[in-house]
């Protein structure tokens, strides 16, 4: 269904989205991204600019997902409508093997203030649209799949604000939710054998557990190095922020891709330290840097973070417990049974696990990545004389 999905969105979802300047990569020039999103700026616009997509009368969020008229029907297929843009991440978030369906909807005639880092500006009334879903059979993406959720994050007053819509077993409609839920996925593994994992759709508290902040909610993926990466439009290779911008979605003139940082596909051919680093960062940077919900571990698992030590490199933890399994360093070079990363990332004990949310299900090539990349490490003497 992935592959299927990602076709059917740049078929339907290539139209228009409203005004904004024309951006190009072409010339070099740097955007000004403090110019904010449009000339009502970020925080000045209507969120009910758009034909469709707001209540007639009261306030976010709406009772349900068809409410929003994101979707063609049958809503299951995730084909947008006009305006709802699809966009990809070059380093997904494990969760538990689900695949997403993701999406940017903008307020007719706004824009987003691009930067070349993590400070996009968009304007009150966006909204960005992720929707899980498993595979049937693990073996084969397109043999369908069973969507689960769609998880709504609506810029209202400068913040930006969590919602959860449930799918009924039907899959024809989604409800929004406040509470969690556990749910079985049935599927066919990769070995062939029927198989039921329990899947857990978090309340709308836990939403800050990663997209916390600074104590407000930030956006993870929508930022220049996850989307900096080639797609498929039409069957032409694209990049995708050139893309994004011939669409008018950036204020301003975008800078020419090869200069701006970029994220790599932790399991495609670029070499290891990249694929670790870009793994690391899209799995544990939203609370593991300053400001996020673990800053007190010490550890900074930034992409572009150039001290080994602050990304656990014959680092001591800074707590000792079960989480640490005995092992004195985050990362032990040449060693990765002896690092506490790898521990953690290969439990499912509710006190050692990492990422602690939401995982019931160990990322097996996630870890192995991980392994492979401190394996490869030179030992380093005064860390792995012992």
């Amino acid at each position: 269904m992935r592959g299927q999905i990602w076709a059917a969105l740049l078929t339907v979802g290539l139209a228009g989205c409203g005004g904004g300047a024309e951006g190009s990569a072409s010339d070099g020039a740097t955007s000004d991204a403090t110019a904010g999103a449009s000339e009502t700026g970020a925080t000045g616009g209507d969120p009910c600019a758009g034909p469709t997509r707001c209540p007639v009368e009261g306030t976010w969020p709406l009772p349900k997902l068809s409410d929003y008229d994101f979707f063609q029907k049958p809503m299951r297929a995730l084909v947008p409508k006009d305006g709802v843009v699809p966009y990809k991440v070059a380093a997904p978030l494990w969760s538990d093997a689900a695949g997403k369906g993701r999406y940017i909807v903008l307020p007719e005639g706004q824009t987003i203030g691009f930067d070349p880092g993590e400070g996009w500006v968009f304007p009150d009334g966006t909204i960005i649209v992720k929707t899980f879903f498993f595979d049937h059979d693990r073996r084969d993406p397109d043999a369908g799949a069973r969507v689960v959720e769609t998880r709504l994050l609506i810029r209202e007053a400068g913040l930006w604000k969590p919602f959860t819509y449930l799918w009924d077993e039907a899959e024809e409609e989604a409800t929004l939710i406040k509470v969690g839920k556990r749910i079985n996925i049935d599927f066919i593994d990769l070995e062939g054998k029927p198989t039921t994992e329990e899947y857990i759709v978090p309340n709308v508290d836990q939403c800050a557990s990663c997209h916390e902040r600074d104590d407000k909610d930030e956006l993870l993926g929508l930022v220049t190095h996850q989307l900096n990466i080639d797609v498929d439009v039409d069957g032409q290779t694209m990049n995708q922020l050139e893309w994004l911008a011939a669409k008018g979605m950036f204020s301003g003139t975008l800078p020419d891709v090869k200069t701006l940082p970029g994220f790599v596909d932790p399991f495609g051919s670029a070499p290891l330290e990249d694929r670790a680093r870009s793994y690391l960062h899209a799995n544990c940077s939203h609370c593991h840097r300053l400001g996020g919900g673990a800053t007190n571990s010490g550890l900074v698992f930034l992409q572009w973070e150039e001290t080994a030590a602050k990304y656990g490199v014959c680092k001591v933890p800074s707590a000792a417990g079960p989480g640490t399994g005995g092992h004195d360093y985050d990362i032990k070079p040449g060693l990765p049974d002896e690092s506490i990363v790898v521990f953690r990332m290969n439990s499912l004990d509710p006190e050692i696990k990492m990422p602690e949310l939401p995982n019931r299900v160990i990322d097996a090539r996630g870890v192995q990545l991980i392994r492979d990349w401190i394996a490869a490490m030179p030992s380093t003497p005064g860390c792995s004389q012992f």
